[in-house]
């Protein structure tokens, strides 16, 4: 927790939250003085972007700050509390394209594991997209706690473009105070006006804190400078020593760049933190949850257990499934058949369910069934999205075994904090639509946490989690069911790939209810994407935009061992063992100088195709296809090697 800056405890809050806090404070003859004032001392306006803090007349940039303070003395003193004021400096875009300000943090001024550094920026005329309002990531001054300097390249430079879509525009009156933490991402438009933009920026730091300059020298070590409250008004050599200050300490720092899919993990988990609505009524439980993207609660007793299961072998079940060794009742082309499934396990279980949550509404149910001795291998994969607003809001599924699971039978498995990786949306059909896993289905299988569980007991995992399973290798189906809930203010909706797209960044948007899933499953969407056909029935609220980060294997690795995944070799051997496989993929039969198989070969030349299409990969086979015992061990081989 930082120190305290504002009086009014509320815009303390709001500032803490966002990073941020937009309020009144000059009012019109204020800013006119002040306009008046910057003309007086600039008979020509500066070309581009240009600040008063670039000059190196201390004379003048101290009377900006004298003239600024007469201002802005009595304004600041009822509004913060125990802090120590820094100067003011003029800042001008003037029209033209090269006054865009690009996304930026401003530097690392103080401790900030303690204080907050702040400026109080004002425009003099009123601002908007056209003549260059600040944009904001909100919130992002808590996304990384990294050390800014001058001349130490930001760790976001990388991945500015993608940030800067991200970012909201604050219009803004003139006299307005935009207050903000100097480690908020911000940046601004070019000014495509007739007229300039001018504004005042008013520095502040707590009483308590020290002021810092970090200086990276050429042995690439950081420098620390203890250093005076003009500072600002002193340094104007920007990006060199500082020729004043008192050098306190010399450290090694690595300089580390976040990439495409690290940003998409902190933009995910700093919305989620702020805007999720609590959905456990047990805050131990939501607590879990919202770290690992699932959690297990007892759910069942004996009575409801018996009675799913003795409706189920009442039923008639085969061909239902797609000849993979699983069956999904939902996914029946019998509607009746799987309506009537859905209304008695919500008959039986969905009260019991409901229970755990609040204010929590469901939208299917079904079975979900695996066959004996079956040697199918769910991937590592996301479920659809099934509502809006995933930041505030998240869909769940609750997987209920009415047997015993272990490894052996196919339990479940997930990987740890993986609800926070992805900040897109999940669209059908697959496997027309790309997705982010798609060419890393081998990688990652082998990550996988799999959760044994007693009959009765309900694994709730979030529908962004990756999750998958071993086959089932015993002699008994894996019976369970399965149950989506949301929040009930969510809106239920469905993102489906517009047909037709080239490249396929687009998609539609249907606002659904929970009938949807009754009428529409993957194998009907995908044939009507094949003959361009889209959704009827439910309204089109409009198009979205799709893209997801790319990144390497290595990269999503990296990723998912920092929440806590380990390597599974018992689930490798096991898996080699049932498939009577060596570790390093080949067939204990098979000689092994033998070519690669034909699917690896597929899998290495759609890679391939991919990478030169710079875009996404298409690839037409379904996961259980191209998701062979082979590639995985191969896969996993190589990871071993490599470690």
């Amino acid at each position: 927790m930082v120190t305290r800056i504002f009086k009014e405890s509320g815009l303390q809050e709001q500032f803490d939250r966002d990073g941020f806090v937009v309020l009144p404070l000059l009012n019109t003859e204020e800013v006119t003085k002040l306009t008046v004032f910057f003309h007086s001392l600039h008979q020509q306006a500066p070309s581009g972007f240009y600040s008063s803090v670039f000059s190196d007349n201390l004379e003048f940039k101290n009377s900006i700050k004298t003239f600024a303070e007469k201002i802005y003395a009595s304004k600041v003193d009822s509004t913060f509390q125990g802090i120590r004021k820094l100067g003011a400096s003029f800042l001008c875009k003037s029209p033209g394209a090269e006054g865009r300000m690009p996304v930026h943090q401003d530097w690392t001024v103080v401790d900030e594991s303690k204080f907050c550094s702040i400026t109080i920026w004002v425009p003099l005329v009123d601002t908007d997209e056209s003549n260059g309002a600040i944009r904001v990531l909100r919130g992002s001054h808590k996304l990384t706690n990294t050390l800014r300097a001058p001349n130490v390249v930001s760790e976001y430079e990388n991945v500015k473009d993608e940030i800067w879509n991200e970012l909201e525009t604050l219009p803004m009156k003139a006299g307005e105070a935009f207050v903000f933490n100097h480690a908020l991402i911000h940046a601004s438009s070019p000014n495509i006006t007739s007229k300039e933009r001018i504004a005042v920026a008013y520095g502040l730091i707590p009483l308590e804190a020290e002021l810092f300059l970090y200086h990276k020298n050429e042995n690439n070590k950081l420098e620390q400078y203890k250093m005076p409250d003009d500072m600002f008004l002193r340094y104007h050599n920007i990006g060199e020593r500082a020729t004043f200050g008192e050098k306190v300490g010399e450290f090694d720092y690595e300089e580390k760049q976040v990439n495409s899919l690290k940003l998409h993990h902190l933009l995910t988990k700093m919305r989620r933190e702020r805007n999720m609505q609590p959905l456990f009524k047990d805050s131990a439980v939501l607590e879990f949850f919202e770290r690992e993207g699932y959690a297990k609660i007892k759910v069942l007793d004996e009575k409801e257990i018996k009675e799913l299961l003795d409706f189920y072998n009442s039923l008639d079940m085969k061909g239902e499934g797609e000849g993979y060794g699983i069956t999904i009742s939902l996914e029946s082309k019998d509607k009746i058949f799987a309506e009537r499934i859905l209304s008695k396990i919500y008959e039986i279980a969905l009260a019991k369910v409901a229970s755990h949550f609040q204010n929590a509404k469901a939208h299917l149910a079904s079975f979900i069934i695996k066959d004996a001795n079956s040697k199918t291998i769910v991937p590592v994969h996301q479920d659809w999205s099934f509502i809006d607003e995933e930041d505030k809001y998240c869909s769940v599924t609750c997987w209920i075994p009415l047997v015993d699971v272990t490894f052996e039978n196919g339990a479940l498995g997930v990987i740890r904090g993986s609800h926070k990786f992805f900040t897109t949306y999940r669209p059908s059909p697959s496997p027309q639509s790309p997705v982010p896993l798609a060419e890393h289905i081998f990688t990652i299988f082998p990550y996988l946490k799999v959760v044994e569980m007693k009959a009765g007991e309900a694994l709730v995992f979030d529908n962004r989690t990756f999750h998958g399973s071993p086959p089932n290798s015993s002699n008994h189906p894996r019976i369970a069911i399965g149950i989506g809930l949301t929040q009930k203010d969510a809106k239920l909706c469905h993102f489906y790939h517009k047909p037709g797209c080239t490249y396929k960044d687009k998609l539609l948007k249907y606002r659904i209810d929970p009938s949807f899933f009754r009428t529409y499953e993957n194998a009907t969407l995908s044939k009507m994407y094949d003959k361009g056909e889209t959704i009827e029935g439910y309204p089109l609220e409009g198009e979205v935009p799709y893209a997801f980060p790319k990144f390497t294997a290595d990269e999503l690795i990296e990723l998912v061992k920092e929440h806590g995944n380990e390597f599974n070799m018992h689930l490798g051997e096991s898996l080699a063992k049932l498939f009577n496989y060596d570790i390093n993929g080949t067939r204990k039969e098979d000689v092994p100088s033998q070519p690669v198989p034909v699917e690896f070969e597929k899998v290495e030349e759609i890679q391939a195709q991919q990478a030169a299409a710079e875009y996404v990969w298409i690839d037409d086979r379904s996961f259980f296809r191209k998701y062979t015992l082979g590639n995985i061990l191969r896969e996993m081989k190589k990871k071993i090697l490599a470690e």
